[in-house]
């Protein structure tokens, strides 16, 4: 009886690369499939699947705080657009025109135009941009700018993001270089004195308000912003507009000085030896006093042309 020959070396060879590549053939494939399934998914339902940055991890216990006193303004990322149009800068992010979109959507609640604040990629600029959030959502006045929402992730992810009154009208410095000083005088629009005054005394009643009311920890609110880049107005004609004041924030410390800020500031700031000096009721006076002479002068800039370095002396 013959026996069946061996098959030839070649064939022993296929068979066994087949079996030993099927295995990861299948994991390879498998883990494509994944990877696919999340990447649609991910598209599909708008989430931003961005991790808590470790850098976070010590802030946690404030910002579960946070997040439970601004829970009546919580909603999902889904519903808040962002526009490519950049509107302004602050000091701790970057604000867009876009948008909020109501919980149940219908033709007749249709999305609400608004400004959209989102903080720079910096743990302690993302913290202060909730801070903000929490004190606006604490202060009521006509003349301040309004907390509309803010969005869940927020408080997980490295760059929150929250909705703010629009005001259609711009800044008021906006309006003294477009309106005022980059057009001829036979097309510049008049202004009347009295209507200056109404803006100083609109202004002037919000920061009253604001000293008026107290922090978590007893002390008088300050604002630390008054500048006519941070003052809005509802229409580009100042005999009809009203004017609100926004973005709060502290003192600067040494390192992010820039002289658009520290040509408001008084100089018990300027010379303080401390990193990150501490800003009080009388602080905001002499900024205000600083933003009487910025109206009264058509929108000059206080200390033009000259460095850090010069003002502070």
């Amino acid at each position: 009886m013959e026996s069946t020959p061996p098959p030839p070396p070649s064939v022993l060879n296929d068979n066994c690369s087949a079996s030993y590549m099927t295995p990861y053939a299948t994991v390879i494939a498998m883990s494509g499939l994944y990877l696919i399934v999340i990447f649609f998914f991910c598209k599909k339902s708008k989430k931003m699947c961005i991790p808590m940055s470790d850098s976070m991890y010590p802030h946690q216990k404030r910002l579960k705080q946070l997040e439970r006193e601004l829970k009546n303004y919580l909603i999902d990322e889904e519903s808040i657009e962002v526009d490519d149009y950049q509107i302004g800068q602050t000091s701790d992010g970057f604000i867009f025109r876009g948008g909020v979109f109501p919980k149940t959507r219908n033709r007749f609640n249709a999305k609400v135009t608004t400004a959209v604040k989102i903080s720079f990629p910096i743990v302690g600029k993302s913290i202060s941009l909730l801070e903000d959030a929490l004190r606006l959502s604490k202060l009521d006045h006509p003349n301040l700018i309004r907390l509309l929402a803010v969005s869940q992730l927020s408080f997980s992810v490295f760059r929150p993001m929250i909705a703010l009154e629009w005001l259609p009208g711009g800044t008021l410095a906006d309006y003294f270089i477009y309106k005022i000083r980059e057009k001829e005088d036979s097309d510049r629009s008049p202004i009347q004195l009295k209507d200056m005054l109404s803006i100083l005394y609109q202004v002037s009643q919000a920061l009253k308000y604001i000293h008026s009311q107290l922090d978590e920890f007893g002390q008088e609110l300050t604002h630390g912003r008054i500048l006519t880049r941070n003052v809005l107005i509802t229409e580009p004609d100042l005999k009809k507009c009203e004017v609100k004041l926004g973005d709060f924030g502290e003192a600067p410390s040494g390192l992010e000085y820039t002289t658009p800020i520290v040509a408001y500031m008084p100089p018990e700031i300027l010379c303080c030896a401390e990193r990150v000096p501490p800003h009080r009721p009388e602080n905001d006076v002499w900024m205000f006093g600083v933003f009487i002479w910025e109206c009264l002068t058509l929108g000059a800039q206080p200390h033009f042309r000259k460095s850090v370095e010069d003002i502070k002396k």
